[in-house]
């Protein structure tokens, strides 16, 4: 399944380096829909590789897992800016298809252990699934993929729209928020077992809210780089946070039932850059860092119901 998935990425790849006009509309969708389609069969397939090494360490792997994410999205944004200066972009583009193909030719030639695993009745999982407190995860990953994905999807519009910067200028900074966004993890990864959780909540929202204040009213680069920065480090917080919750609060590993919570988080980051759009149409475009505060704001509240949760149900 991750080769045929990495092949597939590989295969889209080329199909969007060939999908510039004058191509047909429904060419340009089948190309998105295959890249969709592969991303969606390494995501499963990766959930169920990693049974017996999340359950040795969940926190390190949740951010592990962040990291790389944070990793390949710096990667495409630096590629899309390189393809905009570029006199062939098809080709650059294209060229980005070896490293899925790689991959999945990696995954052929490694054969992946397969562990037996005692079923989980799924009973059990509904019942799991059903808790508040893991109701209150999936809301927290919801509003803060909806958060993050919300500014990379708009924040090149944004720049080019509402403050004149060129597009290969506007996508360089969309990599420095992902680089900011990653780093920042690396950063409060270190930081969580020597600091009051307490204050990193506190100090991540006053970055996150601040930034995007910085980011709605900047009207020079300077003041557009430290918003995008504070915004990445604002974001950067939350894993490392909600990865420790996730330690102490799931005993045991279930395949279906963590790629259902983390596809649900995705819709939100599938949801708010479209419903954005729409808003953008009457509203202007700086409803997004509004919106991206709003978002914030609940992120955060969501991190605090689930440390009072915890302490509740004593789990």
């Amino acid at each position: 399944m991750l080769a045929a998935g990495s092949f597939g990425a590989a295969i889209s790849l080329l199909m969007i380096a060939t999908a510039a006009p004058p191509a047909s509309i429904w060419y340009q969708l089948l190309a998105v829909l295959a890249c969709g389609m592969s991303a969606g069969v390494v995501n499963t397939a990766v959930f169920e590789s990693l049974g017996e090494v999340w359950e040795s360490d969940p926190a390190k792997i949740t951010l592990n897992a962040c990291i790389l994410f944070g990793s390949g999205s710096v990667y495409s944004a630096w590629i899309l800016s390189r393809c905009m200066e570029s006199e062939n972009p098809a080709r650059l583009l294209a060229i980005t298809a070896a490293l899925p193909a790689a991959a999945g030719w990696l995954f052929l030639r490694r054969q992946l252990v397969r562990h037996p695993r005692k079923p989980l009745p799924v009973a059990e999982a509904v019942k799991d699934l059903r808790s508040v407190l893991a109701i209150l995860f999936a809301l927290l990953l919801f509003f803060q993929f909806a958060n993050e994905w919300s500014i990379a999807g708009w924040l090149p519009v944004y720049l080019i729209d509402r403050l004149g910067f060129s597009p290969e200028s506007a996508v360089a900074l969309l990599a420095m928020y992902w680089l900011s966004l990653t780093a920042g993890r690396v950063v409060a990864a270190w930081l969580l077992p020597r600091t009051s959780h307490g204050k990193m909540l506190g100090i991540s929202a006053f970055c996150a809210l601040f930034g995007c204040v910085a980011l709605s009213s900047a009207d020079t680069r300077g003041g557009v780089v430290v918003g995008v920065l504070l915004i990445g480090a604002g974001f950067s917080a939350i894993y490392p946070l909600a990865a420790e919750r996730i330690a102490t609060r799931f005993e045991y590993y279930h395949p279906g039932y963590f790629n259902g919570i983390f596809t649900f988080a995705m819709l939100g980051g599938i949801l708010a850059p479209f419903v954005l759009g729409h808003l953008a149409v009457s509203e202007g475009l700086r409803i997004v860092p509004i919106s991206v505060m709003a978002g914030s704001c609940a992120v955060f509240a969501l991190v605090l119901l689930v440390w009072l949760g915890r302490k509740v149900s004593g789990s």
